[in-house]
């Protein structure tokens, strides 16, 4: 697949535009209990009635056609078809645990912390919202710190957080995010099962340890990770629940989840990736578990090498060569010349790939990998220039934060960005404790990679 082949459909049709759809679904809303004030309840029922099944019959028509889609050559979905079709690359950097992993380990670990932390502050708003947000309560932008405000300051935030953690002075750990749970639960789940876990114990693992609605009302999974464990609550087996009626088997959220894999298998980017097909393709596919390989690769090589975009030069080497990831990413290093702020980015990503859905794996790796080449090494701006490109950019501030942690070490992270932590991130899994502390964290993580070495 190229992306010239892709005709995204003008939604949801000729004439309306997204959020002239969006009022019209609300206006049924509005009818619905205008009919009831007018006496006519029984209509208002039976009306609503009509809509939702009309609903579920269009995403059942949507499911059935692409739970089974067409074979594309280009983007196998096995993991020896898609390593068939990688280019050449370095699969292993280095034979044993690096030396330094401790101090890499930490750079990525805060640095995933303080870029997810800056990005959640005003999660998916536009660049122009973002931008007037901060001068109005005088932050630079990009952002050189922690936001002093966030819109909706006691929200809460999976489960036992809210908004005002996120903001400078409100910190006492890295605050609580699906962002920094999923390398959590990556670091469990090779702890009960090890390695060779499967997509079944995955689910069960999910489904014991997470809430996804607390108490308070806020998500404790968003996405296709809900629709997984919900559809595994349902009594569907974790072979088909990860995909039945999931439109998000493409999305960012896989990649999400690929720290772990790379803190696992540091400097052997070709076993982060194996790890990461094994989670991503839970419920994930194609460039979804394509984004998640090539993100682990990333993190593990950024164990070993000095340079970021090296360490994503690696971990093209691990993804089908044709594949629409690929193509993403090799069109970013084809341009990156050219791009010099977060503006360039926006607008070069927004108009290749114009009608891509926002919370795509691809074009929120563009914004990991244009904020990572603007950057350099310089953290202060990696995360800045990313988070400041919009998207999802919780989960892109985490993961642009987390390679170019990884390779510059703690030493080189500004101390203001982790020192609100106090050595510790915050969580809400059900057999954990709510703050757990980073130092043992690495020393969890480096036994895992202790154990993958020996088996080979």
């Amino acid at each position: 697949m190229r992306i010239e082949e892709v005709k995204y459909p003008q939604y949801p049709s000729q004439i309306l535009e997204p959020m002239e759809f969006t009022e019209k679904v609300d206006d049924i809303r509005r009818y619905s209990l205008l009919a009831a004030e007018f006496g006519y309840n029984d209509e208002a029922r039976q009306y609503l009635n009509d809509f939702e099944e009309s609903i579920s019959a269009i995403i059942g028509k949507f499911n059935e056609l692409l739970e089974n889609p067409r074979k594309d050559p280009l983007e196998p979905e096995d993991l020896e078809g898609i390593r068939a079709q990688r280019p050449e690359g370095p699969r292993r950097l280095c034979g044993n645990i690096p030396d330094d992993y401790r101090e890499r380990f930490l750079g990525s670990f805060l640095g995933r912390g303080a870029g997810c932390t800056l990005g959640a502050g005003l999660e998916f708003q536009s660049v122009e919202n973002m931008r007037i947000w901060a001068e109005h309560f005088g932050d630079t932008f990009p952002l050189t710190n922690y936001w002093s405000e966030v819109k909706n300051p006691e929200a809460p935030r999976y489960i036992i957080g809210n908004a005002t953690n996120l903001t400078k002075g409100n910190m006492n750990a890295i605050p609580v995010d699906d962002d920094t749970a999923y390398t959590l639960i990556g670091l469990l789940t090779l702890e009960k099962f090890g390695p060779h876990f499967t997509h079944e114990q995955m689910a069960q693992l999910w489904n014991d340890e997470i809430e996804i609605q607390g108490k308070n009302g806020s998500w404790g999974l968003f996405w296709g990770e809900r629709k997984f464990i919900n559809n595994y609550r349902s009594g569907m087996d974790a072979g088909r629940a990860g995909y039945f009626q999931n439109p998000n088997v493409q999305s960012v959220a896989a990649w999400t989840r690929a720290d772990a894999w790379g803190y696992a298998a540091p400097g052997w980017p070709e076993k982060a990736a194996q790890l990461a097909y094994r989670d991503a393709s839970a419920n994930h596919r194609r460039n979804g578990v394509y984004g998640e390989m090539f993100m682990a690769a990333a993190v593990s090589a950024a164990f070993v090498v000095d340079n970021s975009r090296e360490a994503l030069e690696i971990a093209l080497g691990e993804i089908p060569s044709e594949c629409l990831f690929a193509e993403a990413v090799k069109w970013a290093f084809s341009i990156a010349p050219s791009i010099h702020s977060y503006k360039d980015a926006v607008a070069a990503v927004t108009s290749r790939y114009k009608g891509m859905f926002e919370g795509h794996a691809i074009n929120n790796a563009l914004y990991v990998i244009f904020g990572i080449l603007i950057g350099g090494t310089d953290f202060t701006r990696v995360i800045g220039e990313t988070v400041a490109m919009g998207f999802d950019n919780d989960c892109t501030g985490a993961t642009a934060g987390s390679i170019v942690g990884a390779v510059i070490g703690k030493k080189n992270l500004p101390h203001y960005w982790y020192e609100p932590f106090q050595n510790r991130v915050e969580c809400y899994f059900k057999s954990c404790s709510r703050y757990l502390d980073i130092d043992e964290l690495e020393k969890r993580f480096r036994r895992q990679a202790e154990i993958i070495r020996k088996e080979g």
